[in-house]
């Protein structure tokens, strides 16, 4: 160890073992300073309380001598006011005037823009009702109810169920929905039966 290093290990050995000596004395000193501390707090509470009360009427004099002050600064200042606007006002009155030809020309060269715009959103109002009203037709149609019977003789055939039926006998010869791409249904009453074609190329028979 160089004499550099024990010359800095015996200040810091130093400077700990002062700390270590005066830690009592600073916990005495607080602990005998605490009570003085509280009595001078005790002492000066009246003291402030005191000065509280006494600064409290002079505040509000004070605003009381401001007021009137603040008053005849406004009654002072109104007439200002007012003739300032006077003065204003035929500067005002010159500035529309010279004004008013250049408004009107903006006005008369977009008016024709301006029209046209109304046109267009009255065409665009028309169309939108009219697809709203192809729509509201077309759900119409697509969501009522057709059911379509044959009669023939004493008994009566449901198309619907007929297509169903098919499609039973169908997957009942191995087949799955999947299968089905186009059915054809042939009724023909007069043998009480109805012939099919599936996929143009499958055909089968049901009785009624």
């Amino acid at each position: 160890m160089s004499a550099k290093d024990d010359a800095v290990k015996k200040i810091t050995e130093s400077i700990d073992d002062v700390k270590k000596k005066a830690e009592p004395v600073i916990e005495e000193a607080k602990r005998k300073a605490g009570p003085v501390i509280e009595e001078a707090k005790k002492k000066a509470g009246p003291v402030i309380d005191e000065a509280k009360k006494k600064v409290g009427p002079a505040i509000s004099d004070a605003k009381k001598k401001v007021g009137p002050a603040i008053d005849d600064a406004k009654k002072k200042a109104e007439p200002v006011i007012e003739n300032a606007k006077k003065k204003a006002a035929p500067v005002i009155e010159e500035a529309k005037k010279k004004a008013a030809p250049v408004v009107k020309e903006v006005q008369k060269r977009t008016r024709p823009a301006a029209d046209s715009v109304k046109k267009q959103a009255g065409k665009a109002a028309a169309s939108a009702k009219k697809a709203g009203k192809g729509i509201t037709d077309k759900v119409a149609e697509l969501t009522s109810k057709s059911e379509i019977f044959i009669q023939y003789g004493d008994y009566e055939i449901k198309t619907e169920d007929m297509v169903g039926r098919v499609r039973e006998a169908y997957l009942a010869e191995g087949h799955t929905p999947g299968d089905i791409r186009e059915v054809q249904i042939y009724i023909k009453p007069s043998d009480r039966c109805a012939y099919y074609v599936i996929n143009h190329r499958d055909t089968g028979k049901i009785e009624f």
